[in-house]
């Protein structure tokens, strides 16, 4: 006769199965935020690549006014913002001589619009600056809101005087 103990089989305990559909929706969510982040970065990257393949004036403009023997640089750059996220770009010197007086510049441009970055330099004494083999450390940094920052080292000393040349 059967007493009902042949037919029992034991229940996994209901915590342990709601962790294990806690951890598929987190890797889940994880999944899905990993991959709208790659979506941006790749939509960003494209909107500035077909910007600057098409018409790379439209995106940057740069001018250097002489003011005596003191010379002004003047950099705008047009962010645009084709991605899912907030970027926000910043342009700053450090490590500057002394004849460098540099305003870092930032800007946050919301998804799917443009904006202005206005970064101005002044060079106390222009002109033996591009004579001269000075460097001014410079520091690009670039970050998708909330997630992801890019930071890239330039000389601007080197880029100012290729611009001038």
């Amino acid at each position: 006769m059967a007493s009902g103990y042949s037919d029992y089989k034991p229940r996994k305990p209901k915590g342990l199965m709601a962790l294990r559909v806690a951890s598929i929706g987190i890797s889940i969510a994880v999944i899905l935020v990993l991959a709208s982040i790659g979506y941006s970065v790749y939509v960003d990257y494209q909107g500035v690549a077909s910007e600057l393949h098409s018409a790379p004036s439209n995106l940057a403009s740069g001018t250097v006014t002489q003011v005596g023997s003191s010379g002004v640089v003047s950099l705008n750059i047009t962010i645009p913002n084709k991605g899912l996220y907030t970027l926000d770009v910043s342009i700053a010197c450090g490590g500057v001589d002394s004849n460098v007086v540099c305003q870092q510049a930032s800007v946050s441009v919301p998804p799917g619009q443009s904006d202005m970055l206005r970064f101005k330099m002044t060079i106390v004494n222009y002109t033996q600056f591009l004579n001269s083999d000075s460097k001014v450390g410079g520091n690009v940094s670039i970050r998708l809101e909330p997630m992801a920052s890019l930071s890239i080292g330039v000389n601007l000393g080197s880029l100012i005087r290729q611009g001038s040349g």
